[in-house]
């Protein structure tokens, strides 16, 4: 039985980062292993690539908010 995916230290290899940020990654992506032998489908490469860091995200550019205005008593 051939199964077709990539190993944690293979994606990493591929991705030139290290192999806990891949860990990390999978796990932020939800991706979940084939195998119990840690083995990961081929689209995880393509996923993970994708996959936001941890953290606030950037702001975007948008209008300026409208400041409420204070009522009056």
């Amino acid at each position: 039985m051939k199964i077709d995916g990539y190993t944690i230290s293979e994606l990493a290899e591929l991705l030139d980062v290290p192999y806990k940020t891949v860990q990390m990654r999978l796990n932020r992506a939800g991706i979940e292993p084939i195998t119990t032998g840690a083995v990961y489908p081929k689209n995880a490469l393509e996923a993970i690539r994708r996959v936001p860091g941890k953290g606030r995200p950037k702001k975007t550019t948008e209008a300026e908010p409208t400041k409420a205005k204070k009522a009056k008593k």
